[in-house]
């Protein structure tokens, strides 16, 4: 009978050296990331107290054009916006409104037909 040599105990699933590798990498990424971030507050603070310094002292807002001119809704200028109620009642004649319409949102008559033939 031919004996058959011991199995050797089984080597460690990761050496020494390794464990220690890694234990370094680990360190140097959570130093990296918190000088990153200590870097952003200090970048972030900075701005801050330079927007603050550009910051106008006075908080009057002064506009330009006409000062004596009552201000205006400018919406309503560009006809973004309808007119106000207040600008119609001035008027001695009322003035319809219209309100413009898109054909690509209009009801498709086609459909409509449809539906009332189901029906």
């Amino acid at each position: 009978m031919t004996e058959t040599p011991a199995k050797a105990p089984a080597a460690a699933a990761t050496p020494e050296h390794d464990t220690m590798r890694r234990l370094q990498i680990g360190v140097a990424g959570l130093v990296i990331v918190l000088l990153l971030v200590g870097l952003a507050g200090l970048i972030g603070e900075r701005a801050r107290e330079k927007a603050a310094a550009d910051a106008p002292v006075s908080t009057e807002v002064k506009m330009p054009g006409d000062p004596s001119k009552a201000p205006s809704a400018p919406l309503e200028e560009l006809g973004v916006q309808p007119v106000s109620k207040d600008e119609n009642e001035a008027v001695a004649v009322k003035i319809p409104q219209t309100v413009p319409t898109v054909p690509d949102l209009q009801p498709d008559p086609e459909l409509q037909r449809a539906r009332q033939a189901k029906q």
